[in-house]
């Protein structure tokens, strides 16, 4: 439940203009096993977005500078909703961009919109309010652009806050069979490779990175296990079997004297 409390100006320079990252997330409706929640606050998601097997999320680059992100709450008396859009350019006319367009038209799609800066992702629409594209190219004699907006369906929930890891297209990295840690590059999701073993660490990070790691198409008796510990924090201590479709998410924390603790935020288990 959400409880009243003061918003005081933030550090810094909180109304300074946004940075988003250059490339668009999109996720297809039909394309979701399964949609978390918002927490009690009615905007944190704090749990992963998991797919159908073999889906995956698309991206779609944005000009920098033409990012425009819109939350307008408004309607009638007793009948208020908001209604979250993003606007954005991409240059140029090409094949893919052409074909993006007219196979995404009418479709469904949740948006994950990320930051430079390191703010938090927003997420905008959901299963049963999602975010619908138009778009309109025109080509000048000093340009070439594509204008999208992807705006929600009918009014409902303002832009959520994303706590878990995108379902990218590709994994950051490939965890290699049999090993006893995974080595962090950056955040997002981890493929762990088949063969008996026990992950017992997370090499690498900083406080508040966030991971998730993939389960394999294997016998069970070649799924890794995430084993907890000391430096994995699994909630009731219960260890996590690596099978296919599960996936396992972990959030750094930084316990002092230069050492991570990496605890779980949620798990996916088939």
């Amino acid at each position: 439940m959400y409880i009243q409390t003061s918003i005081p100006r933030e550090q810094g320079m909180p109304g300074a203009p946004i940075a988003p990252r250059d490339s668009l997330t999109l996720i297809n409706v039909r394309d979701v096993a399964y949609m978390p929640s918002r927490d009690s606050s009615g905007v944190y998601v704090p749990e992963d977005i998991i797919l159908k097997k073999d889906r995956c999320a698309i991206t779609i680059y944005m000009t920098p500078g033409t990012v425009e992100v819109t939350e307008p709450l408004d309607g009638e008396t007793d009948q208020e909703g908001f209604t979250p859009a993003v606007k954005f350019n991409h240059p140029g006319n090409s094949r893919k961009v052409r074909e993006f367009k007219t196979n995404n038209a009418g479709e469904k799609f949740i948006i994950i919109v990320r930051y430079c800066s390191g703010q938090p992702a927003d997420i905008l629409g959901d299963l049963c309010n999602p975010m619908k594209m138009t778009a309109s190219y025109t080509g000048y004699n000093t340009s070439s652009t594509n204008e999208f907006t992807f705006t929600q369906s009918m009014p409902g929930k303002g832009i959520g806050i994303y706590g878990g890891t995108v379902p990218e297209e590709e994994p950051v990295a490939v965890v290699p069979a049999k090993a006893a840690k995974v080595d962090y590059l950056a955040e997002g999701q981890y493929q762990l490779s088949a063969g008996a073993a026990s992950l017992t660490a997370i090499e690498g990070g900083s406080d508040g990175a966030v991971v998730t790691l993939l389960g394999v198409n294997a016998a069970a008796a070649e799924c890794p296990v995430v084993t907890a510990g000391a430096k994995l924090l699994l909630a009731g201590g219960r260890d996590f079997t690596a099978s296919d479709g599960s996936q396992l998410t972990l959030r750094a924390f930084d316990a002092g004297g230069d050492a991570l603790v990496w605890i779980e935020q949620s798990r996916y288990e088939v």
